[in-house]
């Protein structure tokens, strides 16, 4: 793990080395979940599907090759991060937790069944579609 030199100006944020193993490249800001379905050795990540939804690694601090290492994001403050949204707004605070088949967090205002890995720091708004994405500033707190 990497944790940043402590700065009263800065946020503090921590980073941990995975290998990307999805198949494709995992682009900055989007997040990542450990791989539970063949090794399980805490260093693979890949995209997050139905069953390892409570796996969740970290948001990629830059482009990670697919096959290759990489920093990702475990706490802290993130001026950027893909979200996955599928119905209206959501408002700063809502909890984040990782949605199937996508790279990103998704907000809810209350808690259900999932885990929550974060929480918006800046609102988002409503699309005209009924699902959409879109990057924003958020908290991360993965550990």
């Amino acid at each position: 793990m990497l944790f940043k030199r402590i700065s009263r100006s800065s946020p503090e944020v921590i980073y941990m080395v995975v290998k990307n193993v999805s198949g494709s490249t995992m682009t900055a800001g989007y997040s990542g979940v450990f791989d539970v379905s063949t090794s399980g050795d805490g260093v693979r990540v890949t995209q997050a599907s139905s069953t390892d939804l409570q796996a969740y690694a970290g948001v990629a601090h830059e482009d990670i090759a697919d096959d290759d290492y990489g920093l990702v994001q475990v706490y802290g403050y993130r001026s950027s991060a893909y979200i996955y949204s599928s119905t209206g707004s959501s408002a700063s605070g809502d909890e984040l937790t990782v949605v199937a088949d996508e790279w990103g967090l998704t907000p809810q205002a209350t808690s259900g069944d999932a885990k929550s890995f974060g929480f918006l720091v800046k609102a988002v708004s409503a699309s005209s579609s009924s699902q959409y994405h879109t990057t924003t500033s958020i908290f991360v707190r993965a550990l």
